[in-house]
């Protein structure tokens, strides 16, 4: 988790969404309480609406679940915003190398860290064998500019957003603020980040938590402007299993929890691209450094023996 200094100047506002706490904060300035409070919760709603349209979980019916229970080869029509990010994902992938692959639905349903209640013990190499989908097993059919024609070629090719939906969800709330005329803000999403102008007369001071111990920092920064900053570790959702730890942040090569990092940051110019390039990193290892560099992206690693690489600054 990043965490973000504040003071009693803010105006402060905390919800439950995308399976965790969303901790919203307006510096006080031109806007009365009121219109700062409103503005939070419509950026609250609309982060609502787009984790109901992508969770591939719950009861809920929405063009992602119509998607991935569709026949095989049978085209359907994805909306503008989950053609663009499903796009956007794609091309993340093809960048990675398949470090990054929103096609994982059945490994992530099976290994059941976002599910209700948290496993605790792993699946059997058979059957993460047999929920592996191949590598590339979507594609997008002759389309319109107003239907966009999308099908599985595979049944395990199951679109899973949960890599980079969280930071679109910040993206468009952060939009939502500054169409209502809030210029300090930030949004942290358990540890995604966006922020937009400053904290009064000083940046925003961001501390990355130590991924083995919670009460460190193991880097401190100030930022300001327009700056998305993303951590994915192995912390986040994890049990230990006959002395093994198990996390969520599954190899697409594998569909084994990632082995090379114990946490991965980037600096991105959105926070769709931190989350899911944070992904790509923590499961490439440091070979992903590199990379980095080339896409102009910051980049911090904490690789599996606690040696970090990598910069920030």
């Amino acid at each position: 988790m990043l965490s973000a200094c504040s003071s009693p100047a803010d105006i402060h506002d905390t919800r439950f969404i995308m399976g965790t706490l969303v901790e919203f904060t307006v510096v006080r300035g031109e806007h009365d309480d009121n219109s700062v409070e409103a503005a939070i919760s419509a950026a609250a709603n609309e982060m609502q609406r787009i984790e109901a349209a992508f969770t591939i979980y719950g009861e809920q019916p929405n063009v992602v679940k119509i998607f991935n229970a569709s026949d095989v080869n049978s085209p359907v029509i994805l909306p503008d915003e989950v053609n663009d990010l499903l796009e956007l994902s794609l091309s993340i992938q093809q960048q990675s190398g398949g470090s990054f692959n929103p096609t994982l639905g059945s490994p992530n349903l099976l290994w059941g860290f976002s599910g209700a209640d948290m496993p605790s013990s792993p699946p059997s190499p058979d059957a993460i064998q047999l929920a592996m989908p191949p590598a590339h097993c979507i594609e997008k059919q002759p389309s319109t500019a107003a239907e966009h024609r999308w099908i599985r070629k595979h049944p395990n090719c199951l679109l899973d957003f949960g890599a980079i939906a969280k930071g679109y969800a910040i993206d468009q709330g952060i939009k939502i603020l500054k169409e209502q005329g809030i210029k300090h803000a930030i949004i942290n999403a358990g540890g995604d980040i966006r922020l937009i102008g400053s904290h009064g007369d000083r940046a925003w001071r961001i501390g990355i938590r130590h991924p083995r111990q919670q009460s460190d920092v193991i880097e401190t920064l100030n930022l300001q402007g327009d700056v998305s900053i993303v951590t994915s570790g192995d912390y986040e959702r994890f049990y230990i299993y006959e002395d093994k730890r198990y996390h969520h942040l599954l190899n697409p090569k594998t569909g084994w929890p990632a082995e090379k990092s114990q946490s991965a940051t980037i600096i991105a110019s959105s926070a769709a691209l931190a989350d899911a390039w944070s992904t790509a990193l923590f499961i490439q290892g440091a070979a992903g450094i590199k990379l980095q560099d080339n896409l102009k992206q910051r980049a911090l690693l904490v690789d599996s023996n606690g040696k970090i690489d990598g910069s920030l600054d």
